[in-house]
């Protein structure tokens, strides 16, 4: 397996458009996850003030302490240690940017990964040519699941992941009798082999959007 990046997210209560039996999802996909900085309140332009209060207001961050979180940000953005769409390439940053959610709880570090074969697919491609992919590292990690995540690509390397629940792929299936589809009720991730988990996105390809479903595994660094 090859890590494809690094993200701090944070596990959501599972909207009521997605028909599953879990109590939460976590997941680096785009419209159901709580990914961490949120450029709307601390980096874009002409972002209200108030939204920049409330944000530094929710992260417990003095005036001084969130003036420096954005210019990280900024920097981080600008030097490509990290993406707009929340992946980091190296875990040392990614720890960096964590430290300004020490008054904030359940956020984690998480790092994906999929088989060779995908990654190679994915890296001929622009994908990695303005982002790197996320560089190996031997911290600590606990697996939590897989994911079936497809890519969408807005500019080289600049891409956002779509999540299969979020177009209701999980319903698709669980048509399919023989699948014995397994998942964890802390976040809603897959809980069969990555084997099974390739059938799955078989089964769902040229459904929801126009992307190419892959699974990957999703590992929290215990830091």
């Amino acid at each position: 397996m090859k890590c494809f990046g690094y993200y701090i997210v944070k596990p959501v209560e599972k909207p009521d458009y997605v028909k599953l039996d879990v109590d939460q999802i976590l997941s680096v996909g785009e419209f159901v996850n709580d990914l961490f900085p949120d450029l709307t309140k601390c980096f874009w332009a002409n972002i209200p003030k108030k939204d920049k209060i409330e944000y530094k207001e929710y992260l417990k961050l003095t005036d001084d302490e969130f003036t420096e979180f954005c210019n990280l940000v900024s920097d981080f953005l600008h030097s490509r240690l990290m993406s707009p769409y929340g992946k980091f390439s190296r875990l040392e940053e990614a720890i960096k940017m964590r430290s300004y959610l020490k008054k904030v709880e359940d956020f984690k570090i998480v790092g994906v990964y999929t088989s060779d074969q995908y990654f190679d697919e994915y890296a001929e491609g622009e994908t990695f040519k303005t982002y790197k992919a996320g560089e190996e590292c031997s911290v600590p990690r606990k697996y939590l699941g897989i994911d079936i995540l497809g890519c969408e690509c807005g500019g080289p390397g600049a891409f956002w992941f779509d999540c299969y629940l979020d177009d209701g792929l999980n319903e698709e299936i669980e048509k399919h009798t023989d699948c014995n589809y397994k998942l964890s009720r802390e976040t809603g991730l897959i809980q069969n082999s990555f084997e099974e988990a390739e059938k799955f996105c078989d089964w769902i390809q040229g459904m929801g959007e126009p992307v190419i479903w892959t699974p990957f595994e999703v590992y929290e660094y215990l830091i």
